[in-house]
This record gives C-alpha cells, structure tokens and sequence, in this order.
C-alpha cells in the first residue's frame, strides 16, 4: 500500500472533531497523556492524526487514537498504519487503542483485537445544521414545560461556575456516572486557540441554575460533551431547553453538524436507553461506529493490559449502580 506517516508538531493538526486537535491534546495532558501529531497520506486517507500516548511501570506505555479517520478507512489500511505508526512510537508501546470515526463501517476488523467496552459511545445522533430541524413532539411537549427555563452562555463568572458545578455533581450522584473534577471541567476554558471553542450554556429557572451542558465547537461541528440538570418547582427540568439553545447557537454560527455523541449501540437497548430516547427527540441521523479495537505491539503485555482494563472498567461500572 502507499501509505507514509511522519511526525510533525501538535500546532500543524487539521482534524475536524475536537477529539483530533490540539486542544484536545492539552486537556488530556493533565491526565498523565502525551500526544503526538503525524501526518498521514495515502488513496484512503490524507491528513493528520493526533495520538495520545501514556506511560506506564515496567517501561511500558499505550497509545490511543481518538476518533480517527474521518473519510472512513479498512482494515488493510488500519494495519499497515498500525505497523508504520508502532515504528514511529517507540519499543516501550504495547498496543495502540483506537476508537474510529463515525465514517467507518461497524464490522470487518478481523485484524485487531476488539475490546469488552468502548471508550467512546458507538452510537450517536447527528444533526444536519444546513437542514430543516426536525423536533418531535416529545421536544415541543417539554419545551412548553421548559417555559420558564432561561438560557445563557457562560461569559466566565466564577461563582455562577461553581454553582453550576454542583448541580453536574448532583447528576452524576442521580444518575450514576462518574464526575470529573471541578478542577479539570474548568481548564477546558482556559485552553485559548487550539483549534476548538468550548461553551458552557447555563440554565435558569425560579432564579436558581438547574443546569447546564458543555459543548466543543470545531471543523464546523458542535459535539455536545456533557452536562446536568436539577429539578424545580413543578418538577420542571432544563434538558430540552438546553439543547435546542446549542443547537439553534450552533446554527447560528455557522456549523454544519450538532452531534448528541453517546446512544445506545446499534439494535441495543442498554444502559443509554434513556439518553437514547432524549436525543432521538430532536431529530437528526442516528449513526454507528466500530468499538474501540487494539492493534497489539508487544501481544503478552497487551493481553495482561486489557485483562487489568476490564477489571478496572468492572469495578467502576458496579460503583456507579
């Protein structure tokens, strides 16, 4: 295959998901990651790729390839990248994890090992911006709920974030995930010109915040990345009121593409089946992806890696029941 991959500086990334940027590489630089740019080109895919590395005992380390390859690859190419790719990173490397585009087909990986969990939802909806929106009912009935629900982009208070903060804990403790510092959630605001822009949309309703969602816009896309709601009087919420503000903002500024990111797997009715239901309300295209899949460099390591992983992935997955 003619296929060649260099090395090149962080700031010379072009991805066009937030995931494949150097503000990307920033924010994951305070969890212990290290990322690296190559430029790739070949008939199946030309451009760049960011890949996150991560040391570990022993002299060992892991990279991760984050929702790569946006004009969709195989897996004769993912391989021969795969072994380009090892060369480059060095003999301390003992897989590389990658989680694909939403380009790619779902099947036909025979080449890699395809891990127990994803680390990055295999299923999402996304919305056409240059379309006509399509909200169902479900979102006009909670829209008229939501009346009283105002919505504001964050203009960097930080009593109001912090207040904000603590209704994200109280979702995270409701609804059982795992929150992120207050610390980290509040650096994706002070990375400045990487490629990306954050927003924070914050709601209102009876002169309290109930809520709020974050969101990375880049590449002309708007991928919504997490938020939080609380309940008021009337047992009035803010998730409805929220997203169509991002989304009609979005549309405003020029996006193509509102991505929700994160449902249920295709034919699946798990533990997004709620999430499922929410943002398949407001329209749009419901897409799938491969699970994240490794290619091993160094197969005993890797092997023992992955069975401490899903230890690991148990373990948090019952703390949150």
């Amino acid at each position: 295959m003619d296929l060649s991959v260099e090395s090149i500086p962080l700031s010379l990334l072009d991805g066009s998901n937030p995931f494949q940027t150097r503000f990307w590489a920033t924010l994951k630089s305070l969890n212990g990651w290290r990322g690296q740019a190559f430029a790739v080109d070949s008939a199946a895919f030309s451009g760049t790729v960011l890949v996150l590395v991560r040391s570990f005992a022993f002299g060992l380390s892991m990279a991760y390839v984050p929702m790569c390859f946006s004009t969709g690859v195989d897996d004769v190419f993912l391989l021969d990248f795969s072994r380009r790719l090892q060369r480059l990173l060095g003999r301390s490397v003992m897989l590389i994890r990658y989680d694909l585009d939403w380009a790619n087909a779902e099947d036909g990986w025979d080449d890699f090992h395809i891990c127990r969990s994803s680390v990055q939802p295999v299923g999402t909806v996304r919305i056409d911006l240059e379309g006509d929106l399509d909200f169902k009912d479900r979102v006009r009935r909670n829209l008229r709920k939501e009346d009283a629900v105002v919505v504001r982009r964050w203009d960097g208070d930080e009593d109001e974030f912090a207040a904000w903060y603590e209704t994200y804990v109280h979702t995270a403790v409701r609804d059982h995930f795992s929150s992120r510092s207050m610390q980290y959630i509040r650096s994706i605001f002070d990375i400045r010109d990487q490629g990306v822009v954050p927003n924070l949309y914050i709601a209102y309703c009876d002169g309290s915040i109930s809520g709020g969602i974050i969101t990375l816009r880049s590449g002309g896309e708007e991928v919504y990345l997490f938020g939080s709601s609380v309940k008021h009087t009337g047992n009035v919420s803010c998730g409805y009121a929220l997203q169509v503000h991002a989304i009609m903002e979005a549309r405003r500024a020029g996006m193509k593409v509102y991505d929700l990111f994160g449902i249920d797997a295709n034919g699946e009715d798990g533990h997004l089946s709620s999430l499922t239901t929410f943002k398949t309300a407001f329209g749009g295209r419901k897409v799938y992806r491969p699970m994240t899949m490794d290619h091993d460099c160094r197969p005993l390591a890797a092997r023992m890696f992955r069975v401490l992983d899903d230890l690991r992935y148990r373990h948090a997955r019952r703390s949150r029941i």
